[in-house]
């Protein structure tokens, strides 16, 4: 994935990768079950992208902001992303005991 200026976003070697799609009004990035939408205001000069993020499906927002470039914005949602997948996947980890003998 890069941008027009060469930028590329940095990302964890053993991290799941997110998905990017181009929607018909912006970008959106995927990852686990949360969304980022990147939304360029073409009308605002200079231009202002903002950042969306939700958990897939559901219409609250999570995070909304604003940056001044597209790269910017992308990168923002995609680590605001990863902190909520890894969140996620820490919250459904279980630990389990087990014992051979009968409880007293």
């Amino acid at each position: 994935m890069s941008s027009s200026n060469g930028n590329v976003p940095k990302y964890r070697a053993n991290a799941a990768p997110a998905v990017i799609t181009a929607e018909r009004y912006g970008t959106r990035l995927r990852l686990g079950g949360y969304v980022a939408d990147i939304v360029s205001d073409p009308n605002h000069h200079p231009p202002i992208h903002h950042c969306i993020v939700q958990r897939a499906g559901s219409p609250r927002v999570l995070y909304l902001g604003q940056e001044s470039s597209f790269v910017a914005a992308l990168e923002c949602g995609h680590r605001h992303l990863e902190e909520l997948a890894s969140a996620r996947r820490l919250k459904h980890c279980a630990i389990y005991e087990f014992t051979t003998r009968a409880l007293q």
